[in-house]
């Protein structure tokens, strides 16, 4: 793990500008209003690809339980913005990032489980398509 120093201007608290929280109907909505406040405190970092710096420098700081400044200062900013992440969630979603402990572990359950709505739709929708007929013809001997 790389000892990157997170950005110091990173703010404590967000703004309350989300219209609406994150339920099963509305991810892209979602998704356009979090991201510009993510990219406008400058925390991509810690949810895309995130640099977790080293909690001990050396053995003898874990021995005496010294834990790295750097490694501090990033984990009060992921638990700042998980805590603002988790506040822009429905019950429903929240639910499902519950066991999350860091910020880009909410980040990738969301989008992992609305990717895998998407896929699910688009195949039902495929499905409904193949056995849609016209002019009595199936679809893809009327489209044939």
């Amino acid at each position: 793990m790389a000892t990157s120093n997170p950005s110091p201007s990173a703010p404590q608290s967000f703004p309350n500008l989300i219209a609406e929280k994150l339920d099963d109907s509305n991810y892209l909505h979602w998704k356009q209003q979090i991201e510009p406040v993510i990219k406008s405190h400058k925390l991509q970092q810690f949810v895309v690809n995130p640099s977790i710096p080293q909690r001990y420098l050396t053995d003898e700081d874990r021995v005496a339980n010294k834990v790295n400044p750097t490694f501090e200062a990033w984990e009060v900013q992921d638990q700042t913005l998980l805590t603002w992440l988790q506040s822009t969630l429905s019950k429903s979603v929240l639910s499902r990032v519950i066991s999350s402990i860091h910020s880009y572990q909410v980040w990738d359950k969301i989008h992992e489980y609305f990717h895998m709505q998407t896929k699910v739709r688009a195949r039902q929708l495929s499905t409904d398509l193949c056995s849609t007929s016209l002019d009595g013809k199936m679809m893809h001997e009327f489209l044939s």
